[in-house]
């Protein structure tokens, strides 16, 4: 988590997914699947990378 500005980036890696996160519209009854929705609907811009040993970081920034 760092201040950017007026704002807020957070950043969270796994442990090398094979598939990028992505966005994806659950059915009613999913109990997962909303997380980069909320993602997406609150933040200013988010993205994800994988570095060079496999891992995959996406991060957020929230603009007040």
């Amino acid at each position: 988590v760092a201040e950017i500005g007026h704002g807020l980036r957070i950043e969270v890696t796994d442990d090398g997914a094979p598939d990028f996160p992505a966005l994806r519209l659950p059915g009613a009854d999913d109990e997962a699947g909303r997380g980069l929705e909320l993602v997406d609907a609150l933040a200013a811009r988010w993205e994800s990378r994988r570095d060079s040993a496999g891992k995959i970081t996406t991060w957020a920034e929230l603009m007040p």
